[in-house]
């Protein structure tokens, strides 16, 4: 199957805190998510998620520190009309710049948490097998 859509999630982490947003729109307001969104026509994955991570949460990235962690893509995992399947890309941060991320655009608010204190009921989508990847690359 192919996509209807393509969307791009960040993940940054310091090594044992992860970087979430807390939706503030619909589909899963309120729940825990990484911050991202569309990509636009035209836009390549990596500009896509530089561009998110700066509108969701002001933080402007180097590209090239960005590397893929996976591809959620599973029929249905986004509730909205159609298939969209989420390039998630991760980098390591010093735990400072977890610290100046605000929330803008469609996050309500930041939160910096323990990997291991994330639980799957409070994440959106299916971000929650992004965090596991992320577990299993740094053996948490």
């Amino acid at each position: 199957m192919t996509a209807d859509r393509f969307t791009v999630d960040g993940v940054l982490t310091d090594g044992t805190h992860v970087l979430l947003i807390r939706r503030a729109k619909d589909p899963y307001k309120g729940m825990l998510a990484f911050p991202g969104g569309r990509v636009d026509p035209g836009e390549d994955l990596l500009t896509a998620v530089v561009r998110e991570l700066d509108e969701e949460v002001g933080l402007v990235l180097d590209p090239t520190l960005l590397l893929p962690l996976t591809v959620l893509n599973a029929p249905g995992r986004d509730p909205r009309p159609g298939h969209v399947a989420a390039h998630v890309f991760c980098t390591h941060v010093d735990r400072t710049v977890l610290e100046s991320a605000r929330a803008a655009s469609d996050a309500k608010s930041v939160h910096i948490m323990r990997l291991d204190e994330i639980d799957k009921v409070d994440m959106a989508f299916d971000h929650y097998l992004a965090i596991e990847k992320l577990r299993e690359l740094l053996d948490h």
